[in-house]
């Protein structure tokens, strides 16, 4: 016979080859029993830049309700077969989602998804012919997150006002309101001060001077409420203590400073309610008829009509002691 059609190497695996032909235009007069004669072939992978496809629903973003399951099936080729990699915040998935690769496929499952499983999912092909990346865009129905920097702004002695700024995690729903609660450092529950903040801050009324609260806030949607942010440290009631009232100078010698009534008003805070004493030059100060001092309910005031020895210019030293 004549020689065949010349032979193509059609397909190329790692462990095979196929190659093709023709049959010769002249066969003798007779069948053909005998194969051609191929020259050697040297086998190589035929290599092919890794590719994948995303359903529509995937090309837009994909919306799980808290709760259930996050399934991510993507058709993938190459040639080797390429390595996929999933990650979410530059961070592998392999912790949190089973995965299963094929040379056809890759699936990614999140079972019993939160919050905290919303985001962009990025997925990275890669084989000995190149390198692609895709990603999908997942957002899960659920109660917000816990609201951020919350701290105290502002503090009387019988108020504190707070303030916050929006949840990182709004659980795929706008924030309606928030709650606002409240507890004494001595107790273990917390009550509500109010249910439908609407700003990111508020002013809690009617503290008890001198007693340390703690707070918490929390975002609600249309899904719940959500987590709470918690101030770390308890704040007090208070407020920074008044200057003494003005002093009048009468008179001034060398032995001796004349003047009116010296009052002096300082609050004193403690619970329990402390013991005060007033010393002056370490000597506990009694009352008489130039001499005096009160309490009240929130404050301690000393009163004094004073013209006695200066030390070096100075009035006496006057102390105030609580215990």
């Amino acid at each position: 016979p004549g020689p065949p059609g010349k032979p193509e190497v059609t397909n190329v695996t790692k462990n095979t080859v196929t190659v093709t032909w023709k049959r010769p235009v002249d066969d003798g007069g007779s069948e053909i029993t005998e194969p051609a004669v191929i020259p050697s072939v040297e086998i190589k992978d035929r290599e092919e830049i890794p590719d994948f496809e995303l359903d529509a629903e995937l090309r837009r973003t994909l919306v799980v309700r808290a709760g259930l399951t996050i399934r991510i099936f993507v058709p993938i080729r190459g040639r080797p077969t390429p390595e996929v990699t999933w990650t979410k915040d530059d961070v592998s998935l392999k912790g949190r989602a089973s995965i299963e690769n094929t040379d056809s496929f890759t699936l990614l499952i999140v079972t019993e998804c939160t919050r905290y499983d919303a985001g962009k999912y990025v997925m990275t092909l890669e084989n000995a012919a190149g390198k692609k990346t895709g990603f999908v865009n997942v957002k899960v129905l659920d109660t917000p997150g816990p609201p951020i920097n919350l701290k105290p702004r502002e503090i009387t002695k019988d108020s504190i006002t707070l303030q916050w700024d929006m949840p990182l995690i709004d659980g795929g729903s706008r924030i309606t309101n928030y709650i606002v609660e409240k507890r004494e450092s001595t107790r273990k529950a917390y009550s509500t001060v109010t249910t439908n903040c609407q700003k990111c801050s508020f002013r809690i009324p009617n503290l008890a001077e001198g007693c340390e609260y703690y707070f918490r806030v929390l975002a609600e949607n249309e899904f719940g409420i959500g987590e709470p942010a918690e101030t770390a440290e308890p704040v007090r009631a208070s407020e920074a203590p008044s200057p003494p009232e003005s002093l009048n100078i009468m008179d001034v010698t060398r032995n001796s400073v004349t003047g009116d009534n010296i009052k002096i008003e300082i609050p004193v805070l403690g619970r329990p309610r402390p013991t005060v004493t007033w010393k002056k030059e370490d000597q506990i100060l009694k009352q008489t008829q130039r001499v005096n001092y009160e309490n009240t309910a929130t404050c301690r005031k000393y009163h004094s009509v004073m013209e006695s020895s200066s030390v070096h210019g100075r009035l006496p030293n006057h102390q105030l002691c609580c215990s």
